[in-house]
């Protein structure tokens, strides 16, 4: 197979060096702000319950525990670490002041906790601080093995002087005692290490497993009839894309279907088609394609949120696909798919709604023949709601009308806020389809609406091929000939998305079945059997 896409095997290290700075950055600003929050706390807590048991056991007075050295050391630990605390909570700081944060005010609070303990005369506790708080920090604190061995180098030395400096009296040699010290300092060295680098090592590989080559996926956006969509940033170019990868168990029939879906997807260059940038092969073989990154919502999600729309948008809407389809149907491809959930409603300044058609997952070349081959002659590929007839009887004989069909009925369910057709399966959709006809779209929805633009939509959902529009142009034409056509203007976009855009966006589409919401691509057999 050919590969047109980069070679993802080896990641540059400059990919990775341009990517990483300000990521690296935030990250430890919100692991410093959790690091000397959860020291401030647990010092805090465990001075309160200490004070607490003096004041009840061994009834001393309350000035005594404020200025007695050990009381008063344990105290100065928690202000410093509330400080840095908040500190690192402030304002964007460079990687430099985080690291000089991290270790002033981790260094302080430990050396405070070892005086405390010092006047107390308690070895133990000595010890127990300082590994409790390297391990802590080894934990919270993203960083090399390098640094956190220096680090935990200066935080736990000191203890052998402090060790030998309370037992200098005692019987015990000051060699043994100095080597008991380093001894107990080296286990807390080598365990805060071992941890950030086992912690270290798994953050670089799921780092690693994030990136394609110069992309880095960030977060799940959602998922296709044959892949998953991530939003995804360049390297160099700093630029918010959209990854579409194959799903690691998808058939060999299917992963021929999605890179068929890009390479002809990628001829396309109407502005209403989504844009594809790059494709190719992860190292592992996973098949994936970079298109833009759009903002918005698709129909399907402005139907669930807002319901029926104005004629005047709606004809803006369907003109736009018409345009789309114009080009595809120009160079031979069928869609196939042509759905709201397809149909993505972009908030750009300058140009109001303006509409990207998605997913050319079941696209077709004019004249092919299915991928099925013989064996599976009668097979029907799309969204029940959204088929056209033809589709589901006589599926190899389908053309650009299929796609016309399936327009008409989004501009229907744009109208009324429902489907055309309602049924409990796909089944007994698919024979409305067939056999029902569809009411007019002003008595589905019970207001007045213009008879030219129902006409159109009427005209689209004819049964019969031949007594549609003959093609994509004849229908924007039409379209273009309505009364309401330019009625929806730049200004009420503006002012739409500006009171609906930010709740639309968020909005959970949830499945109704007397909903628009829902509707799922089916490839299935017309004896029931689900194909894929």
């Amino acid at each position: 197979m050919v590969h047109l896409g980069p070679d993802i095997s080896q990641p540059s290290a400059f990919a990775v060096s341009a990517a990483a700075p300000e990521e690296e950055r935030a990250f430890l600003q919100r692991r410093l702000v959790f690091l000397f929050k959860t020291l401030c706390l647990l010092a805090a807590g465990f001075y309160a319950i200490t004070t607490l048991a003096a004041l009840l056991t061994l009834e001393l007075p309350w000035l005594h525990v404020l200025i007695a050295p050990s009381f008063a050391f344990h105290l100065a630990s928690i202000g410093v670490s509330f400080c840095f605390w908040q500190a690192c909570r402030g304002a964007p700081r460079s990687l430099r002041i985080l690291r000089a944060l991290e270790s002033v005010g981790l260094l302080g609070a430990l050396f405070l906790l070892k005086l405390d303990a010092f006047s107390e005369g308690d070895s133990h506790s000595l010890l127990l601080g300082t590994n409790a708080v390297l391990i802590c920090r080894a934990v919270i604190v993203p960083t090399s093995v390098r640094r956190t061995l220096w680090t935990s180098m200066a935080g736990a030395l000191p203890d052998a002087v402090f060790l030998a400096l309370m037992r200098a009296g005692s019987s015990d040699g000051y060699l043994l005692v100095a080597l008991d010290a380093l001894l107990w300092s080296a286990i807390a060295v080598i365990m805060a290490s071992l941890v950030t680098r086992v912690i270290y090592g798994l953050r670089q590989q799921v780092r690693d497993a994030r990136k394609l080559g110069q992309y880095t996926l960030l977060e799940p956006l959602g998922a296709g009839a044959m892949g998953d969509v991530y939003l995804a940033s360049h390297a160099m170019m700093r630029r918010r894309t959209a990854i579409k990868l194959l799903r690691a168990n998808t058939d060999g029939q299917g992963l021929v279907r999605f890179e068929r879906e890009v390479q002809l997807t990628s001829q396309l260059t109407h502005p209403n088609t989504i844009a594809i940038y790059d494709y190719g092969r992860t190292q592992e073989g996973l098949f994936y394609y970079v298109m833009e990154h759009l903002e918005g919502m698709d129909l399907e999600r402005l139907l669930a949120g807002s319901g029926p729309q104005p004629p005047a948008r709606v004809i803006h809407i369907l003109r736009q696909v018409c345009g789309a389809l114009e080009e595809a149907h120009g160079l031979g491809l069928l869609h196939r798919d042509i759905k709201p959930a397809n149909l993505f409603l972009c908030r750009r300044r300058g140009v109001p709604d303006m509409v990207k058609v998605l997913d050319f997952g079941l696209v077709k070349e004019l004249g092919a023949s299915e991928e099925s081959g013989s064996h599976r002659p009668h097979v029907v590929a799309g969204t029940p709601h959204y088929l056209a007839p033809e589709a589901i009887t006589t599926p190899t004989k389908v053309d650009g009308r299929g796609d016309l069909y399936s327009l008409g009925a989004v501009g229907y369910a744009l109208l009324t806020g429902g489907h055309v057709f309602m049924g409990q399966t796909a089944a007994e959709i698919c024979s409305h389809q067939v056999n029902t006809q569809p009411l007019p779209p002003d008595i589905r929805s019970g207001r007045e609406l213009p008879p030219d633009l129902c006409g159109i939509i009427l005209r689209c959902l004819e049964k019969r091929p031949e007594a549609r529009f003959a093609n994509a142009r004849e229908l924007r034409m039409a379209l273009e000939a309505c009364a309401d056509a330019g009625r929806w203007t730049e200004l009420e976009a503006e002012l739409w998305w500006d009171r609906n855009g930010e709740t639309l966006e968020k909005t959970v589409v949830r499945r109704n079945p007397l909903a628009l919401t829902g509707t799922q691509t089916v490839v299935k057999d017309l004896d029931g059997r689900v194909a894929a």
